[in-house]
């Protein structure tokens, strides 16, 4: 049987102690990410996109970063207009830590595309450019992260 035979895949209980050995693990292995929310100035309802943006707050949560050997992507890219940085990084929060710290703040229940992360450890900043927000494969019939 491949299936822990003493964990039940639908009670609440087991659930909610799988979820906070999630959390403390990224407490353990992550680090205090910086969270900017993205304030729309003047959205352009054309193109959907708005140049002027404000980040007015920032929220401190715990991520796990995904990558620790150092950022993926493709690097830099020198082009005749310039050099451009392409790193990447992948990074975990946990639903019930984001819900407790960011989500007391704004009015959506996880990341947003074009909000900020900043990394205090190497003084990065990163565009949050996509948010996975449903895997196929749940653990225990939840999603914790």
């Amino acid at each position: 049987m491949a299936r822990n035979p003493y964990i039940s895949q639908t009670v609440r209980s087991e659930q909610g102690l799988y979820e906070n050995i999630i959390i403390e693990s990224i407490k353990i292995y992550g680090q205090d990410i910086q969270y900017l929310p993205r304030t729309l100035v003047a959205e352009d309802k054309i193109f959907g996109e708005d140049v002027v943006s404000r980040f007015d707050d920032a929220y401190t949560v715990e991520m796990y970063l995904e990558n620790t050997d150092g950022f993926d992507g493709d690097q830099e890219l020198f082009t005749k207009f310039g050099v451009e940085i392409r790193d990447r990084a992948t990074l975990h929060v946990a639903r019930k830590r984001w819900n407790s710290t960011v989500g007391l703040n704004v009015d959506y229940n996880r990341p947003r595309e074009g909000d900020l992360i900043y990394l205090p450890l190497s003084n990065q900043v990163f565009e949050i450019m996509r948010v996975i927000d449903d895997r196929p494969f749940y653990q225990l019939s939840d999603l914790p992260t």
